[in-house]
């Protein structure tokens, strides 16, 4: 009984003085991952700022200017009329200040025409614009140029080139102030969801080690507790014991960093090991690459719906043989898997439609993936085109167990993995594929007697760009 209870408080003491000593470096990432991600995400918005000046200066601002205005100055006339014109800018909450400078490092002209007319030394920043290179940061507003000046940072300061017609380099630059105050608090507002997430991930991380921590201070206890009672005099089977011990806490140990250092750069990593059965290291190797591949694959997956849904993917149109696509993707899967039965049963007069080739192929590619995933071995599966004076209809037959019909929303939706180990964005990515090329997808099946995909393009309807959100709940 005593020893029992003094072998469950010494495991209980490991697992606690494990959880101390890891909780420092997931604490630690979680700090430098934090400080990436704000710096990430600030530095968005500096270059989101350069590009909105840029535009207003090249929309808003040249067109008022000419080269001689900038080289030689502004006549009083001038600055009264720039005044006009810009109908007190500098005012609105959207702008603090206007600058324009000469080659020389002359204020030529502002909004606070105290500075106008002064010289100042070129700095970095403006000598990056009178170079033509555009740029954005950060300023407290307290530059030798804005001594007699009034402005309260911080502030976005923009430097933007300008450039006139006949002139291959700059003229001068065009400088305004934007108020950082509602920028940071954007800025506050994403990161602390990122920080949010992040924390979430962390924890989860860091409670998910426990159990595999437990079972492996309970191996290691076993092999410990057999050694000592069958050969405690044995030094031969102790030290034997031992190294196995120690090769499973290696391996453990390798699952953990695999998540802190990136699976597939640790699978090299692991590879070139000099420690371990070379076999043995590529078997692990193979398979935490394979584990990585389906992550990568996730997550592309997750970020190319998330693009669809929010508009951002463009289609790259073009007339296409619908049924050279089809050979081409039955192809290149029977290369990856040559046991399966095939069979394109295609119409030969069907016309070539406008759609985007690389998306098309993967829709196409996905149907007979799940065909494939979901029929036996040696069972056919059939892709079929056929055309009428509209549109071009595909199909996808398999002869696998087939599913109710009550999955059609959720399948097209992503609220129903597909069961075979992915992570069911498959189907709703290629709805929003077919829905952008004005289309449509659905299937028919019956429990036990297989399923058929079908989705149609149009042959004169040009695809539209304009995505359907799929709903999610």
């Amino acid at each position: 009984m005593l020893a029992t209870t003094k072998y469950g408080l010494s495991g209980m003491g490991s697992l606690v003085r494990f959880g101390l000593l890891a909780l420092v470096p997931v604490v630690a990432l979680g700090a430098v991952l934090a400080h990436e991600l704000n710096a990430d995400v600030q530095r968005r918005y500096l270059d989101t700022a350069r590009s909105s000046a840029t535009l207003i200066t090249q929309v808003g601002i040249q067109p008022l200017l000419n080269a001689q205005q900038v080289t030689d100055g502004f006549s009083p006339a001038d600055i009264a009329t720039m005044d006009e014109k810009l109908q007190g800018a500098a005012l609105s909450e959207e702008v603090d200040r206007v600058k324009v400078w000469n080659r020389k490092g002359t204020v030529v002209y502002s909004d606070n025409h105290v500075i106008i007319g002064k010289s100042f030394p070129v700095d970095d920043d403006l000598g990056q614009a009178l170079a033509g290179k555009a740029n954005a940061n950060l300023t407290d507003g307290r530059d030798a140029e804005n001594a007699e000046d009034n402005l309260i940072g911080p502030l976005i300061q923009v430097y933007v080139p300008l450039v006139f017609k006949g002139s291959s380099s700059p003229s001068g630059a065009f400088e305004l102030y934007l108020p950082y105050t509602p920028v940071q608090a954007a800025i506050d507002r994403e990161s602390n969801q990122l920080y949010l997430l992040l924390a979430a991930g962390l924890t989860l991380f860091y409670a998910s080690l426990f159990p595999v921590v437990l079972l492996a201070e309970r191996w290691r206890r076993r092999l410990l507790h057999e050694a000592e009672a069958t050969a405690l005099a044995n030094l031969a089977v102790l030290e034997r014991l031992n190294k196995l011990k120690t090769e499973f806490l290696t391996r453990i140990s390798h699952e953990f960093r695999t998540a802190m250092v990136g699976i597939e750069g640790f699978s090299e990593v692991i590879r070139d090991s000099e420690h371990i059965d070379p076999l043995e290291v590529r078997a692990y190797a193979n398979d935490i690459h394979h584990d990585a591949e389906r992550l990568d694959r996730a997550f592309n997956e997750m970020l190319e719906l998330d693009r669809m849904e929010s508009g951002r993917t463009v289609l790259q149109i073009a007339r296409m043989d619908i049924n050279e696509v089809i050979r081409e993707v039955l192809e290149s899967i029977r290369r990856d898997s040559p046991q399966r039965v095939l069979l394109a049963r295609l119409d030969d007069s069907a016309p070539a439609v406008p759609c985007d080739r690389e998306k098309v192929a993967q829709v196409l590619a996905n149907l007979v993936g799940n065909a494939i995933k979901f029929s036996r071995k040696g069972a056919e599966v059939v892709v079929t085109s056929e055309s009428d004076a509209e549109q071009v209809t595909v199909t996808v037959k398999d002869h696998g167990p087939g599913m109710p019909h009550d999955f059609d929303d959720r399948l097209f939706t992503g609220r129903h993995a597909n069961g075979g180990g992915g992570t069911g964005l498959g189907l709703p990515i290629a709805r929003q594929i077919i829905e952008m090329h004005g289309g449509r997808i659905w299937f028919d099946s019956a429990a036990g007697q297989g399923t058929e995909f079908h989705f149609t393009l149009p042959i004169k309807v040009r695809p539209s760009r304009e995505l359907k959100a799929v709903v999610r709940t």
